[in-house]
């Protein structure tokens, strides 16, 4: 933990907890608009307060894509869900929202495995399955939700996620992504700060993320590495994955993710 920061020059609390921000480091996105990003002074999440640019970050068009990791993350996603289906924890046919569905890889590897797949996007841009994209929330309840790499993008992640956990049918599951960011070991240079862009404007702390999920109302079992960081975190409206269920399935997560590496593709 960085002492002594000064008080951040925004009023705005921490989205995540409410506590106050600190001012933690400057830098410049979208090419040279300087921003101050402020650090929770209580659960150490980052974040830049008052995104008056957000507008244009979803307007430009940046080549080549920074999010290079798309398609890798999508069928890492994709697997735990098939995990988690071995499990019993997702039915066969299961109704499943990809909130946040980006270019929709995830979205038809779902339907591929006959799931009864939808997707939402304020700013729809999928490349497959565009008939199950929609720019409004599609009727619920849901077996399975996934917010990949969305979080981040949001000013009110506690209304996000309980959004996301009100969508879920009883015993169903959230799937989320997000990177957590480390005092001390992230910095100005960390690259999901999305500098180019300016669309990471909340990056929860684990701590951050705990406290997002329980003001929510949300379960958090844990979560699942990928890159050697935690990064797939499981939530649920109620305690419906066993500790007993979530050794097995971060058994098979290890193993699977193994595989997965050793693979060869002709």
């Amino acid at each position: 933990m960085t002492p002594d920061l000064p008080p951040h020059p925004s009023s705005e609390p921490c989205r995540a907890c409410g506590g106050p921000l600190l001012k933690a480091f400057e830098s410049a996105i979208q090419g040279g608009l300087p921003v101050a990003f402020g650090v929770c002074r209580d659960c150490r999440s980052l974040m830049l307060p008052e995104p008056t640019w957000l507008e244009r970050a979803y307007a430009m068009a940046v080549s080549p894509d920074p999010d290079s990791g798309d398609l890798q993350r999508c069928l890492m996603v994709w697997r735990v869900v098939r995990r988690l289906a071995s499990l019993g924890l997702v039915p066969a046919g299961a109704r499943c929202l990809d909130f946040g569905a980006g270019k929709g890889v995830l979205l038809r590897a779902l339907l591929d495995d006959r799931m009864d797949a939808w997707a939402y996007d304020p700013y729809p841009q999928s490349a497959f399955a565009r008939e199950r994209v929609l720019t409004e929330l599609p009727p619920g309840p849901f077996h399975l939700v996934t917010a990949i790499e969305v979080l981040e993008h949001t000013q009110d992640p506690v209304a996000t996620l309980r959004r996301l956990g009100d969508a879920l049918a009883p015993g169903g599951l959230l799937l989320a992504s997000t990177e957590f960011y480390r005092e001390g070991v992230h910095g100005p240079a960390w690259y999901y700060l999305d500098l180019q862009r300016g669309q990471h404007i909340t990056i929860l702390s684990g701590r951050g993320f705990g406290e997002a999920a329980r003001r929510a109302g949300l379960v958090w079992a844990g979560s699942l590495p990928w890159g050697g960081q935690p990064f797939l975190h499981l939530l649920s409206r109620d305690r419906v994955v066993t500790p007993w269920a979530w050794l097995r399935l971060r058994l098979r997560h290890k193993r699977g993710e193994h595989r997965a590496k050793r693979a060869k593709y002709a």
